[in-house]
């Protein structure tokens, strides 16, 4: 359908374009206030406060502390971060908590003491107590099993113990703990376990009672043979 003449002789005259002008220029600024000045102008009449820490805390308890410090909030997938400034109503974005993570202990039988420190370190969890024991075919050194046992699941964060072998003990017995006892105690054990008493050297200016096991050698764990020769470091 032609544009009439008419029509078209009217936007042709000199103000009706400039009025065009004007509010093309007007809408243009209107745009840019909105979404730069405004912004700007809002931002600098609102003051910042610390956004407080919800972490860890039940549903209801976190929503009424962000309340209370003037924030909004929306529940999403994201976690927020406690202790930095926001501007006064924001939203915060809070995730709700899935409870105690449970990783299950991997099998650890056959690496060796450093592998499995690795290996449990990678599943979160925390390598404790390494306990020696015997064993006919697994060499020494090597893990036996762990404590608790492969495949339990336990939380992320807990302790194994792991039980290392001593390899073939035929006629050796394990050397106790005898550290922070009185050393007249220390004598019976051994004599009963088949061990001799070696070097003693005393130490002056240790706390504890005279006397008192400071450190020994070997080391408790170890499987030794009978007639071994153990040396002490005792209280002065």
């Amino acid at each position: 359908m032609p544009i009439p003449n008419r029509f078209l002789n009217f936007i042709k005259k000199p103000f009706v374009q400039a009025f065009s002008i004007f509010l093309v220029i007007v809408f243009i600024l209107v745009i840019v206030a909105d979404s730069l000045v405004m912004p700007i102008i809002a931002g600098s009449f609102t003051s910042e406060t610390v956004v407080p820490d919800v972490l860890g805390l039940e549903k209801t308890r976190a929503e009424q502390i962000l309340t209370d410090a003037d924030f909004n909030f929306e529940w999403l997938a994201e976690v927020p971060v406690p202790g930095r400034k926001a501007k006064e109503g924001r939203t915060i974005l809070l995730t709700k908590s899935k409870g105690i993570r449970e990783v299950e202990i991997p099998d650890l039988r056959g690496k060796s003491q450093r592998q499995a420190e690795i290996s449990l370190t990678r599943a979160g969890l925390i390598q404790g107590r390494i306990i020696k024991g015997a064993h006919l075919s697994i060499p020494r050194g090597v893990v036996i099993r762990t404590n608790p046992s492969a495949g339990k699941l336990v939380r992320m964060g807990d302790t194994v113990n792991v039980v290392i072998s001593a390899g073939e003990t035929t006629g050796k017995k394990p050397l106790p703990q005898f550290e922070g006892l009185l050393l007249e105690e220390v004598f019976q054990k051994l004599e009963a376990l088949g061990f001799v008493v070696g070097d003693v050297v005393r130490q002056k200016g240790a706390d504890g009672i005279s006397g008192t096991v400071l450190e020994q050698s070997p080391k408790s764990g170890d499987y030794l043979p009978a007639g071994t020769k153990i040396d002490f470091v005792i209280v002065d």
